[in-house]
C-alpha cells in the first residue's frame, strides 16, 4: 500500500463511519490497525443496531488537516467483549489511551471494519484522487510490543532535563554527552519496564488501567522475554554509567541515586511508590540524577541557582506523576497502593497539584535574581496560560479531561522545557559562550 497512505492511516486516530439500517447513523470513533481498522462500538446503541442490521459501512480518515484524506466502504465485524480480545484491546488501547475511558463502563463492544475499497484524496502538491488496493497485512500499527513496554513517550521527560542540565553547563564533551542520554534513556526504558510488569503482578495496573504499557495485561508478549529484554538494556545503561564514573568521578553520587530511585521505585512490597515515596523518588531522580547528574558531567559547579532550576524541572515532572495517581486513587486503595494523592484525598490533591506546575515558575524568577545570568529561562513565562489551563482542568471535577490530566500535564511540562532550553541555547549561540568538545 501508498506509504503516505499508512502513514496518515497510523498518525490518526479518528474516523467517522456511516452506517445503513433502521435509519442513516454518522459517528466518529478512535481506531487502531490490525489486518483494517479496530474500535469500541456502544451496546445498544443506534451505531451498533445499525452495524447488526446491515454491516456494510462507509468511512473517512482526513486527520482533521485536509491535505490528504481517506474514504472507503467496508464490512464490519462485531468480535466481542474487549475482555475477551486481548490482543486487539491493547493495540488499540495503547494507541488511544482515553478510549480506556468508555471501556470502564462495561457498555462497549470491540469490532473490526475490513475495508474493500479505499479512495484517496491527495491535495498536497496538486489535485490528485485515485484507488488504493487493499493489503489487510499492511494495516498494522508499526509500533513493537517491545516498543511499547518502555512507554517511549515518558522519555522526554528525562531528555529535557539532561538537555537542560547540559547546555546550562555550557562546555559540552559531545562524547560525553551522547554516552549519558544512551544510558539514560535505555535506563529509563529499563525500569519502565519493569515498573509496569511488577504493577502488572501487584494487580495495580488491569484492563482498565489508562496509562499501562498494555505489553503485561493484554499478553502482547511474553512476560519472560520482556523482563529479558529489560534486564539486557539496563546492563548495557550500567556499563556506561560504570565507564562516565570512571572518567568523571564527581558523578558517581548523581549516577547512584539516579540507578537506587528507579529500581526502587515500584519493587513490590518494599517499592517506593508503595508507601508514599513515589513522588520523592520522582523528584529525586529527576532533579539530583538527571539535571544534576547532567550538570556535573560537563563540569558545571553546583550553586543555589541551579539548584532551584533542578527542583523547578522535578516538580514538574512530580505533577505528571501526580495526575496519574490523582485519578487513580480509587484502584491504589484496592492494590493497597499509597500515594501522596490517596493519602490527602480528593480536595488536597487539587491543591498539591496547583503547587506542582506553579512554584517552578516561581523559582525560575527567584534563580534569575540570584544568577542573572539565567536571565534565559524566564522565557518559560510565556507558557503560563498552559498552567492555566490545567489549573482550570484540575479545579472542575465533571471536566471530561480531568481523567487525562497527567497526559495533558505531561505536554505542558515538555513545551516548559523545549522552551527553557531554546532559550539557553540561543542566549549562548549569540554571546559565543558554549563551547563544545569533539
Amino acid at each position: 500500500m501508498n506509504a503516505d497512505l499508512l502513514h496518515l492511516l497510523r498518525k490518526s486516530k479518528t474516523m467517522t463511519i456511516s452506517t445503513l439500517g433502521n435509519g442513516t447513523w454518522t459517528t466518529k470513533v478512535f481506531y487502531a490497525m490490525d489486518r483494517g481498522f479496530i474500535f469500541f462500538v456502544e451496546k445498544g446503541a443506534s451505531t451498533l443496531r445499525n452495524i447488526q442490521s446491515n454491516p456494510e459501512i462507509s468511512f473517512a480518515i482526513d486527520n482533521d488537516r485536509l491535505e490528504m484524506f481517506v474514504q472507503g466502504k467496508g464490512r464490519v465485524e462485531i468480535l466481542g467483549e474487549p475482555a475477551d480480545y486481548e490482543r486487539e484491546r491493547g493495540i488499540l488501547l495503547y494507541k488511544v489511551p482515553e478510549d480506556t475511558m468508555f471501556m470502564r463502563s462495561g457498555h462497549v463492544l470491540i469490532a473490526r471494519l475490513i475495508p474493500e475499497e479505499i479512495r484517496v484524496t491527495d491535495m498536497r502538491m496538486e489535485m490528485k484522487r485515485f484507488s488504493e488496493p487493499v493489503v489487510l497485512e499492511e494495516m498494522r500499527e508499526k509500533r513493537h510490543p517491545l516498543f511499547n513496554s518502555m512507554r517511549v513517550w515518558s522519555f522526554q521527560q528525562s531528555a529535557v532535563a539532561y538537555l537542560i542540565g547540559t547546555f546550562l553547563a555550557a562546555r559540552i564533551d559531545m562524547t560525553y554527552f551522547a554516552l549519558g542520554l544512551v544510558a539514560l534513556l535505555l535506563a529509563h526504558g529499563s525500569f519502565n519496564i519493569f515498573s509496569g510488569y511488577f504493577d502488572y503482578r501487584s494487580g495495580n495496573d488491569s484492563i482498565l488501567s489508562m496509562t499501562s504499557s498494555r505489553v503485561f495485561v493484554d499478553r502482547l508478549l511474553s512476560g519472560r522475554i520482556v523482563l529479558y529484554f529489560a534486564s539486557a538494556i539496563l546492563g548495557v545503561a550500567v556499563a556506561i554509567g560504570i565507564f562516565l564514573s570512571l572518567e568523571v568521578t564527581k558523578i558517581i553520587p548523581f549516577v547512584a541515586i539516579g540507578v537506587t530511585a528507579g529500581f526502587l521505585y515500584s519493587l513490590p512490597k518494599i517499592g517506593l511508590k508503595k508507601f508514599a515515596l513515589g513522588d520523592l523518588a520522582v523528584f529525586v531522580t529527576w532533579g539530583v540524577g538527571i539535571f544534576l547528574g547532567a550538570f556535573t558531567l560537563q563540569g558545571g559547579i553546583i550553586s543555589l541557582p541551579i539548584v532551584l532550576i533542578a527542583a523547578s524541572i522535578a516538580l514538574l515532572t512530580v505533577s505528571i506523576l501526580h495526575g496519574n495517581n490523582w485519578r487513580d486513587i480509587n484502584d491504589d486503595r484496592k492494590a493497597g497502593v499509597r500515594t501522596v494523592a490517596n493519602i490527602v484525598g480528593e480536595e488536597g490533591s487539587k491543591f498539591y497539584y496547583y503547587s506542582l506546575i506553579w512554584v517552578p515558575y516561581v523559582l525560575v524568577v527567584v534563580a534569575y535574581f540570584l544568577a542573572n545570568y539565567l536571565y534565559p529561562l524566564l522565557a518559560v513565562l510565556i507558557t503560563v496560560p498552559f498552567a492555566l489551563k490545567l489549573s482550570k482542568i484540575a479545579s472542575n471535577k465533571r471536566s471530561i479531561k480531568k481523567p487525562l490530566l497527567d497526559m495533558l500535564t505531561a505536554r505542558a511540562t515538555l513545551y516548559f522545557g523545549v522552551v527553557a532550553l531554546g532559550a539557553i541555547i540561543v542566549a549562548q549561540y549569540a554571546t559565543g559562550s558554549i563551547h563544545f568538545l569533539l
